[in-house]
């Protein structure tokens, strides 16, 4: 592929340069974590209580300053969440301690539904991010993929419609004199009044969701939450066909 022509400068080799320079090793992260048999029960019941000052190491790079920031922002709440994030920021990182990996299965084996009440959207998808990347065997890290490609692009779609000021919950309105445009690749439109394209989609996840004991708690959350959110693609192509077929009735 010519270089020149790529829509990101430098292409995939630039990408991936940068991709690398954001994964440095953490600094001290195996004395930062607690061992792999830690009393989870009794963390979920510890309350986080951060020092007012800053730790001043200069390094973004020392697991220790990236824990207090961590800290100030679950203030009050468990420290079992605390431990779960400082995870996911080990998993970013070039070779993760050993403990890293018993620690987030046994997590999400034991916690999952104290996290699910107390996490919020970002860390889930976090969470799934996680396991794609770091998951024992090939049904988390393909569901987790799934999830994470899934609700990446939800987020880059919706982040983009928005600039457009058009509601959420409403299909983009046409410019009267607008010519409908190709797709890329040279793919067929997906079709508004039969398409099945999300549901497949949605399927597939959920039945992935079935097959690992420990992933399936947090893949069902998220995927119940984008069932009820009426602010998606998925949403609105629903709501549309509802209206059509509501029309054909009438």
């Amino acid at each position: 592929m010519d270089q020149e022509k790529t829509i990101y400068p430098g292409g995939f080799d630039a990408l991936i340069s940068e991709f690398d320079v954001r994964r440095k090793s953490f600094v001290g992260a195996a004395r930062v974590l607690p061992h792999a048999n830690v009393d989870l029960e009794a963390m979920k019941t510890a309350i986080v209580t951060p020092p007012w000052f800053s730790l001043n190491l200069h390094s973004k790079s020392h697991l220790k300053e990236k824990l207090l920031k961590i800290e100030n922002e679950f203030k009050g709440q468990s420290r079992l969440l605390v431990l779960h994030s400082v995870l996911i920021a080990v998993f970013r990182s070039n070779a993760p301690p050993a403990t890293a990996a018993p620690l987030f299965q046994r997590v999400w084996k034991e916690q999952s539904t104290f996290l699910l009440e107390h996490l919020s959207i970002r860390w889930k998808i976090s969470a799934a991010t996680t396991f794609a990347d770091h998951g024992i065997n090939m049904e988390q890290r393909t569901l987790g993929m799934g999830l994470s490609i899934l609700l990446d692009m939800i987020k880059l779609h919706e982040s983009e419609r928005r600039l457009s000021g058009q509601s959420s919950r409403r299909l983009s309105a046409r410019e009267p004199s607008g010519r409908l445009s190709s797709l890329a690749f040279g793919m067929d439109p997906y079709s508004f009044k039969a398409g099945d394209l999300d549901r497949n989609m949605l399927s597939r996840l959920w039945l992935l969701s079935e097959m690992d004991e420990t992933l399936r708690p947090l893949a069902q959350d998220v995927l119940h939450e984008l069932m009820s959110d009426t602010r998606t693609i998925f949403a609105r192509i629903e709501r549309n066909k509802a209206k059509r077929r509501t029309t054909r009735e009438t």
